[in-house]
């Protein structure tokens, strides 16, 4: 079982579909071709996050590791509604999900990643969950 130590997760992004290889395809918010890969986490190195409820506190470094053209516009988090789970950080390629492991959690955290030369968003959400 993943232990509460913190974790590192990496994102990349590109502005053209790609297939296989942990890539997932969607449209940015101009209609266009994207996709995105996690790496890194603490789970399939695909960065989704299981910590243990009392384990304390837990935090995971997100680092977007793309194109110097994207940057980290917002996290967001649903399936949260006991609220464990906050944010920190506003560098443009990197932010500090906190999570206190406090109760069960089964949520995804969702990056929305800006695409400056395209003027658009690209959603990007893994899963975050508290095992006991």
């Amino acid at each position: 079982m993943p232990g509460n130590n913190p974790t590192n997760a990496s994102l990349d992004v590109r502005n053209s579909s790609t297939n296989g290889d942990g890539w997932t395809n969607v449209n940015g918010s101009n209609g266009a071709p994207y996709s995105y890969k996690y790496t890194g986490g603490n789970v399939n190195d695909d960065g989704a996050l299981t910590f243990s409820i009392g384990g304390g506190h837990a935090p995971a470094t997100l680092t977007l590791v793309s194109d110097p053209r994207y940057s980290i516009q917002s996290v967001t988090f649903s399936g949260d509604s006991a609220q464990q789970l906050s944010v920190q950080g506003n560098a443009p390629r990197s932010r500090v999900i906190n999570d206190s492991c406090t109760g069960p959690l089964d949520a995804q955290y969702k990056v929305t990643v800006l695409d400056q030369v395209a003027n658009a968003t690209v959603p990007c959400d893994p899963p975050i969950r508290n095992i006991p």
